[in-house]
C-alpha cells in the first residue's frame, strides 16, 4: 500500500461515513477555496479566521539530555533547554520504573504494534505499555520523600482542596464562540487511549471504602485515601466525605523504587486502545475472528453498535441485565452516552475499513485484514488529532513551530528512539485535565435539519449508554456534537462535574472532579507551581505579585487568600487562572506540558503513521 499522503477526517452518521478532505498545508500558504482544516472542531467558523494567530513561543530546542540533539530541533519553550529552563529530570530518572517490569523479546520487522504497546520502541520495551508505570519530566513533590502527599512550606497541611475548588472555580456559563462539543469529546477519546489509573485496594483486595456508612469522614482515614473532606461551611454539597481512593503505584506491585510511580493500565500511545483493547484478552474477546472485523450487536433498522457486557447492572446504571450496557477496549466506554457513540464510529470504521479491504485483496486472511484495517484506522486517528485537534488546543502557529502539524507531503524520518513516549504524570494528573472546563453540562440531541429537539441533562446519564440506541439518538447525539457549543476554556465548570458527576438515580450528591483534579497532583507528587514555571521558562516568583505577569491580579489576591506561599500553589489551580497564549485555549504552562506530551506522543512513537524507513510504513 502506498503512503497515505491526505487523510480523511472521519464523520461517521448512521452506518455511513462522510469523508472530507482535509490536507495540511502548515508548511506552507495556504491555498484559496481549500476546505477549512478544522471544520469538524469549530461551529460557525468564517472561512477568513483569526483564532489561530499568534503563538509567541520561544527559540528553544527539546532535548532529552545535553549530548543527544534531535536532528531538527522544536521550539517548544524551554521543556528541554537546560539553559533557560530548571528542573528537567535526567533520562535515567525519567525512566526509572523500567526496572519494576520484565522486558518483553521483541521481532524488530513486524509491520504491526502489540496490542500492549510494547516493542513499540526496541532499545526501551516497556516504553509506552500497557500495564506498567507513568513516566515524570518533573522532580517528584512527597512529603516523605516516597508517596505521602507535600505539604506546605510551613510543614501544615495544604489547604482543603475542596475548599479551593469553591472558591475559585464555579459556574458560569460561558459558552466557546468557535468550538464545538467535539473538542471535549475527542478530547476524552485521547485522554481515555493514553492513560487509565488503577484504584487503591483494601487489604483483603477489595474495593477500597473512604468515608463512613452515613458519609461523615472516618475519625482514621484508611491508608490509600485522599484526604478529601467537605469544610461545614461548603456552599453545596450535604455530605461531609468524598470516597475517593489514590491511585495505585509501583509499591502496590512490590517494587519500591521511591518515589512511587502510578501503574498505568492503557498503552500510552495514540493508538485506538479505547477501541482495540490494551491486552490480548479484552482484544480476542472483541475480535469475531471472520474477515477482519470486530464484534457488534444490531441495532434498529439493522445498525451496528458495540457488543453487550454479560450483565449490564454491574457496569452501568440500568435496572435489567439485558439493557444496553457496551463492551469496548477501554472500561470507561459507557460513561456517557457521547463517549460510546464516538467508540462506535469508530468500530463501525473499522468493519467498514475491512469490507473494502476484502474487496481489493479477496486472498487476505482473517488476521491481514483486522491488522490492516486497524493500522489504517490509527493513522487516520493520528492525523485527525495532529491537523485537527492539536492546532485547535494548542494553536495553529504553535504547532507549527513545533513540529506537531502533519507534513503536506513526503515521509517525516524523526523518529526518536531516545526519546520516552510513556505518559507523564505532569499531563495525565493536572495539565490535560484543565479540559474539564470545556464540559457542558448538557447534551443536544439534534435534528438533520440542524434544530435541537431535546437536551439531557449530563448527570442524569451518566453510567446509561441504553440513550444511544433510542429511536435515531445515535444521530442526534453525533448532530448534536457537531452544533453544540463547547464550555469554554476558563475557571468555571458546570455543576454537573463539580456536584453531580456520577450521581447515581438515588442519590443527590456526586463527586466534585475539580476537587478530585486538585487532589490527583498531589496524589501523583506533583510540585508546585512555581517549579512549572521554571520548567517551561518563566521566573520563579518569589512573591503572590511575581504571578501577575501570567495570572490577573483579582485571581492572584484569591491564590494569596488560599494559601499560605507561593511555593505552596498547586499547579493545577493556578495554571487554569493563566491568561491564554495567543491561538491556544491554555495559558503559558499548560501550554508548555501539552505540548511537550504530544511532542513524545509523535516522535516518540516507531509506527506514527508519516513515519517512513519503518517496517510500519505506509
Amino acid at each position: 500500500m502506498k503512503r497515505i499522503i491526505v487523510l480523511l477526517s472521519l464523520v461517521c452518521v448512521s452506518n455511513t461515513c462522510t469523508f472530507h478532505e482535509n490536507e495540511e498545508t502548515g508548511l506552507k500558504p495556504v491555498k484559496k477555496n481549500q476546505p477549512e482544516p478544522h471544520s469538524i472542531f469549530i461551529k460557525n467558523t468564517p472561512k477568513k479566521n483569526n483564532f489561530f494567530r499568534g503563538g509567541g513561543t520561544q527559540n528553544l530546542t527539546m532535548r532529552d539530555e545535553p549530548a543527544v540533539l534531535d536532528p531538527k530541533p522544536a521550539k517548544i519553550p524551554s521543556l528541554m533547554n537546560t539553559s533557560n529552563a530548571f528542573g528537567m529530570l535526567k533520562p535515567i530518572e525519567i525512566d526509572l520504573a523500567d526496572r519494576c517490569f520484565p522486558q518483553p523479546k521483541c521481532n524488530p520487522i513486524l509491520p504491526f504494534r502489540t496490542i500492549d504497546g510494547s516493542c513499540n520502541n526496541l532499545q526501551f520495551p516497556v516504553w509506552g505499555q500497557a500495564n506498567t508505570a507513568n513516566t515524570r519530566i518533573i522532580e517528584a513533590n512527597y512529603f516523605d520523600g516516597k508517596s505521602q502527599q507535600r505539604k506546605a512550606i510551613s510543614g501544615r497541611e495544604l489547604p482543603n482542596s475542596r475548599h479551593i475548588r469553591t472558591k475559585l472555580f464555579l459556574d458560569m456559563d460561558k459558552p466557546a464562540p468557535e468550538h464545538n462539543v467535539l473538542v471535549t469529546q475527542f478530547g476524552q477519546m485521547i485522554a481515555h487511549d493514553t492513560e487509565l489509573a488503577f484504584p487503591k485496594l483494601s487489604g483483603n483486595g477489595g474495593k477500597l471504602e473512604c468515608c463512613n456508612l452515613d458519609g461523615t469522614t472516618p475519625r482514621f482515614l484508611p491508608k490509600g485515601c485522599l484526604p478529601i473532606t467537605i469544610p461545614q461551611d461548603d456552599p453545596g454539597s450535604k455530605k461531609r466525605c468524598m470516597s475517593i481512593p489514590r491511585a495505585a503505584d509501583t509499591s502496590d506491585i512490590g517494587c519500591q523504587i521511591q518515589p512511587v510511580r502510578q501503574l498505568i493500565g492503557v498503552t500510552s500511545f495514540i493508538d485506538g486502545s479505547a477501541l482495540y483493547g490494551s491486552d490480548d484478552v479484552t482484544s480476542r474477546s472483541l475480535r469475531t475472528f471472520n474477515n477482519g472485523k470486530l464484534k457488534i450487536q444490531s441495532g434498529p433498522n439493522g445498525k451496528s453498535y458495540l457488543p453487550n457486557v454479560k450483565k449490564s447492572t454491574q457496569s452501568c446504571n440500568v435496572l435489567t441485565d439485558n439493557t444496553v450496557c457496551y463492551t469496548s477496549g477501554d472500561p470507561r466506554v459507557n460513561q456517557h452516552p457521547n463517549m460510546a457513540v464516538n467508540t462506535i464510529s469508530l468500530l463501525r470504521l473499522h468493519n467498514i475499513i475491512c469490507d473494502e479491504f476484502k474487496r481489493l485483496n479477496p486472498a487476505w486472511n482473517d488476521e491481514k485484514l483486522y491488522q490492516e484495517a486497524r493500522r489504517l484506522l490509527i493513522a487516520m486517528y493520528q492525523h485527525i488529532t495532529y491537523n485537527e485537534f492539536v492546532p485547535v488546543i494548542l494553536g495553529r502557529d504553535y504547532s507549527r513551530e513545533n513540529r506537531l502539524l502533519p507534513l503536506s507531503q513526503g515521509f517525516d524520518n524523526n523518529y526518536n528512539e531516545i526519546l520516552n513516549p510513556t505518559t507523564f504524570t505532569s499531563f495525565t494528573a493536572a495539565a490535560y485535565r484543565a479540559l474539564h472546563s470545556y464540559i457542558q453540562g448538557s447534551m443536544d440531541l439534534v435534528s438533520e435539519s440542524r434544530k435541537t429537539t431535546s437536551t439531557l441533562r449530563l448527570s442524569d446519564v451518566f453510567l446509561r449508554p441504553d440513550i444511544v440506541q433510542n429511536k435515531d439518538n445515535y444521530d442526534s447525539l453525533i448532530r448534536g456534537m457537531l452544533t453544540q457549543h463547547a464550555q469554554g476554556q476558563d475557571q468555571f465548570f458546570t455543576t454537573e462535574i463539580t456536584e453531580f458527576l456520577f450521581k447515581t438515580p438515588n442519590k443527590t450528591d456526586g463527586v466534585d472532579l475539580i476537587t478530585l483534579d486538585l487532589e490527583r497532583g498531589r496524589d501523583f507528587g506533583e510540585p508546585s507551581y512555581n517549579k512549572f514555571r521554571q520548567l517551561c521558562g518563566l521566573k520563579a516568583a518569589k512573591t503572590f505579585s511575581d504571578l501577575t505577569d501570567q495570572i490577573s491580579k483579582k485571581n492572584v489576591d484569591a491564590l494569596a487568600s488560599i494559601y499560605e506561599h507561593v511555593d505552596d500553589i498547586d499547579y493545577y489551580a493556578a495554571a487554569t487562572l493563566e491568561k491564554q497564549k495567543p491561538g491556544s485555549i491554555f495559558g503559558h504552562t499548560f501550554q508548555c506540558i501539552i505540548g511537550e506530551m504530544f511532542f513524545r506522543w509523535k516522535f516518540g512513537d516507531r509506527f506514527y503513521y508519516e513515519f517512513g524507513n519503518q517496517p510500519s510504513s505506509f
